[in-house]
């Protein structure tokens, strides 16, 4: 018999029980039910995420320092379990080495911290699920949770949000706008009213009950209470009905992928089953959708108690019968099936069938929906998604580019990455289009542009690892011994496998999911000793303690003092809301950047309130302290616009038009396609060079920047003929009526009137109340003048707007140029 993890199941008290890390399983428990409701502790690279994740990173350090004690007895170097727990932080500090070139230093720590989070639930989850009755606390937390935010989703989308999210508000919820509901359960963008429950981002949240679907399939065979299994039978229904409520065309596309692969690891009987109990819960959800769909979309504008608790009848009858017909399949069928299959289960190759069969099924069901008349039973808005679904349309071809654009910054930093958060900070630089995304949309791209080759192939080595031993040790093992730790595999092969293509473990609540799961499948490794070494397993236990206090110790300090920095900065924008005192907005600020003095979001805030001092008092003590400042930072966030636009503003407020000048200038590559950017670049270009018409070489070299800048956008414009048809090009970029007129005042300095005219004239606007469009009407018709031709039209339509734009013109008329 295999020793599928390790043997002592035992949940009888006595002095087992007493021993048992008790505290440490708490922790968990109380992180996985905190941790969903702060926006699953999404990583989103600006300050007003950090705090909770801070937070994370205090739990982990408690976490750290109740482990101590069970490593220093039960720590065995020669032990693959073990070994495991060691090399886990070789993903901490392949983050730690890839701050030498890291793009942003402040993304960079952030992502070690939660490496090491990482690092830290994986070690607690291999400890926990070592023991038979904490394994099923843990295993029963996570699917508890699962359901918890299945509901609080569907009561959202049924109008009850206000409610269940009073329940909530202690735990540090977001709130909408009005405080009554979580912010963004329910989220519209361009395709209508999407249910992302506590995630806000619906394509997460569809990855998330991907895993909990096949997680509630699973356990319907193996709960041994028949109301357990009529809980987990009861859930598919709202589980199936909330995918499709994501509107999530990934969710569904990957979906059947993973379920052929958990297929495999079932006996044929089991397969059938399974897909008899999606069959059910399938059908019945599609009965309702409809109804539910459109109830849930009037509740969005205006909730009617009528129409919510008939949403919710056809939720809960609908979930009812499929759970009487799948408890009734569970009873009766089931054991009627195993003992008919049982040859063909006996056979090796007998678990490829079935699934390779449900492989067809699936096509022609997709194929179904997607291709025939057979998709208008679906709802108007989830009809259109799966008629979407192809490879030649733009998200597709969208996640195509990051890819390709991920590959190009591997290039350049091939060994040890550009640290974490380097896609967010260098995606700009890189990109093949304008689109905006500061996620790379895939894990395993976004992981090997921050930690490189080498950290890539650590990780990859370590994955690899566990789930090749996991694998081997599941077919050795008995029954019972699967059914331990399979649900752990199912969460983790889940979310992994979504994570191909899109962020969701940039939500440190998923990616501690993933961690946990990990630890858990290697708790089910056959404990083979490895290699014995000569090193006393004494003092093995010993350093590996120390070294785990240290770190605790480390994180409990870290965590406390950002988290005052945050705090620090949070009160400075509210005092700043409620009184115009420089110096009581200042204080707080200044405690925030006395603990992170390179912090992008403080030193913008501190930079601004500078500038408005100094514009204020002229007292250059305040500008040279705003310069100061944002240099020093820049040296650590180099590729940071927004603390460059900021320099940009302090120097503006000097007129110190040649530094400005040198900013756009020096970082026109870091943007290539940022209009924004290229437009302020060709006018302080374009300025410079109208006062120096007496320096022929400095007029030259300004006006030729803008010249430049002018021919790389007409290329980039090119280049974006090229995307495939279905791809969008993003954001704008095209010539507007900024670059016209910049362009033109180029060529009109230069003595090209005829480019001036012609780069001018298609961009005339009517609106002369415009600035912009005033002045490009009068530079037009200076060239107009200078070619010796008319526009008595234009020239009526600029003199109406401005009497004074005469003299104007005829300055530009006599300019006296070489």
């Amino acid at each position: 018999m295999s020793t599928y993890g390790y043997v002592n199941p035992s949940s009888k008290g006595g002095k087992d029980s007493i021993q048992r890390p008790w505290i440490l399983v708490g922790i968990v428990v109380l992180f996985l039910i905190w941790s969903p409701f702060r926006t699953a502790l999404f990583n989103g690279q600006i300050s007003s995420f950090e705090e909770p994740i801070y937070a994370a990173v205090l739990f982990s350090a408690i976490l750290g320092f109740v482990m101590i004690p069970t490593i220093a007895k039960q720590f065995k170097w020669t032990s693959q379990h073990d070994t495991l727990k060691l090399l886990i932080f070789l993903l901490p500090i392949s983050y730690g080495v890839s701050l030498i070139n890291a793009a942003s230093s402040y993304l960079a720590v952030n992502m070690l911290l939660i490496m090491t989070i990482y690092a830290l639930f994986f070690i607690a989850s291999s400890i926990i699920t070592q023991d038979g009755a904490l394994n099923r606390i843990l295993s029963i937390t996570l699917v508890a949770t699962s359901y918890m935010i299945v509901l609080f989703g569907l009561l959202h989308w049924l109008g009850n949000g206000p409610g269940v999210t009073s329940l909530v508000k202690w735990l540090g919820v977001p709130l909408s706008d009005d405080g009554q509901v979580y912010r963004d359960a329910v989220m519209v963008d361009s395709n209508g009213a999407r249910l992302t429950s506590v995630f806000q981002y619906a394509n997460t949240y569809a990855a998330y009950l991907m895993a909990f679907l096949f997680a509630a399939l699973y356990l319907i065979g193996i709960d041994k209470k028949w109301w357990g299994r009529g809980i987990h039978s009861f859930m598919l229904v709202p589980i199936v009905l909330s995918i499709f409520l994501t509107l999530s065309r990934g969710g569904l596309v990957l979906l059947p992928v993973v379920f052929v692969v958990l297929l495999l690891f079932l006996k044929p009987h089991r397969q059938i089953i399974w897909i008899v109990h999606l069959l059910i819960s399938g059908i019945a959800t599609i009965l309702i959708l409809n109804p539910v769909t459109e109830l849930g979309l009037q509740l969005q504008q205006t909730f009617n108690t009528g129409q919510s608790l008939s949403g919710w009848a056809y939720i809960l009858v609908a979930s009812l019968i499929s759970a009487v017909l799948s408890l009734a399949i569970e009873r009766w069928v089931a054991p009627l099936l195993e003992q008919k299959l049982s040859r063909l289960s006996a056979r090796k190759a007998s678990s490829f069938f079935i699934p390779v069969g449900g492989v067809v099924l699936g096509a022609i069901v997709i194929a179904l929906l997607a291709g025939t008349s057979a998709k208008n039973i679906l709802p108007e808005n989830i009809k259109v998604r799966f008629e979407n679904i192809n490879f030649e349309q733009h998200s597709v071809l969208e996640r195509i580019t990051f890819y390709k654009d991920s590959a190009k910054v591997i290039a350049d930093y091939p060994l040890i990455g550009a640290g974490g958060g380097a896609w967010a900070a260098l995606y700009e630089e890189y990109q093949n289009n304008p689109y905006t995304s500061r996620q790379a949309h895939s894990f395993f791209m976004q992981y090997a542009v921050e930690v490189g080759l080498i950290g890539f192939v650590l990780f990859m080595g370590i994955l690899i690892y566990i789930y090749t031993q996991y694998i081997r040790s599941y077919i050795r093992a008995s029954e019972e011994k699967r059914e331990s730790y399979f649900l752990y595999f199912i969460i983790a092969t889940s979310i992994l496998v979504h994570s191909l293509m899109d962020f969701n473990m940039s939500y440190v609540f998923i990616g501690v999911l993933v961690f946990i799961a990990l630890g858990a499948m290697t708790a089910a490794i056959d404990d083979k000793p490895l290699k014995r070494f000569t090193w006393q397993p004494k003092k093995v236990r010993i350093v590996f303690s120390s070294i785990i206090g240290v770190l605790s110790l480390t994180l409990l300090i870290t965590a406390s003092v950002f988290i005052s920095a945050a705090n620090g900065h949070a009160q400075a924008h509210e005092t700043a809301q409620a009184s115009n005192n420089f110096n009581e907005i200042i204080e707080p600020l200044d405690k925030a950047l006395g603990i992170r003095p390179t912090h992008p979001d403080y030193v913008r805030f501190k930079t601004s309130l500078l500038v408005q001092v100094y514009q204020q008092t002229q007292d250059d003590a305040y500008f040279n302290e705003a310069k100061d400042l944002l240099l020093s930072t820049l040296e650590h966030e180099p590729s940071n616009r927004n603390l460059w636009n900021q320099l940009v503003s302090v120097y503006a407020s000097k007129g110190m038009e040649k530094e400005i000048y040198d900013i756009f200038h020096q970082n026109k590559e870091r943007y290539p396609w940022e209009l924004d950017w290229y437009e302020e670049y060709m006018k302080i270009s374009s300025r410079l060079g109208y006062v120096s018409l007496e320096n022929e070489q400095e007029k030259n070299k300004y006006l030729g920047s803008t010249l430049q800048a002018l021919e790389h956008i007409e290329q980039g414009m090119e280049h974006l003929k090229t995307l495939p048809k279905g791809q969008l090009q993003g954001d704008p970029f095209h010539i507007t009526n900024k670059v016209a007129l910049y362009a033109g005042q180029a060529y009109f300095l230069l003595g090209q009137t005829q480019e001036a005219h012609d780069m001018m004239k298609p961009h005339l606007q009517a609106d002369l109340k415009d600035q912009t469009n005033r002045e490009l009407m009068r530079w037009y018709l200076a060239s107009v003048q200078k070619l010796g031709l008319k526009d008595e039209t234009n020239l009526a339509s600029l003199l109406a707007a401005d009497p004074n734009e005469q003299a104007q013109l005829d300055s530009l008329v006599n300019l006296k140029l070489k």
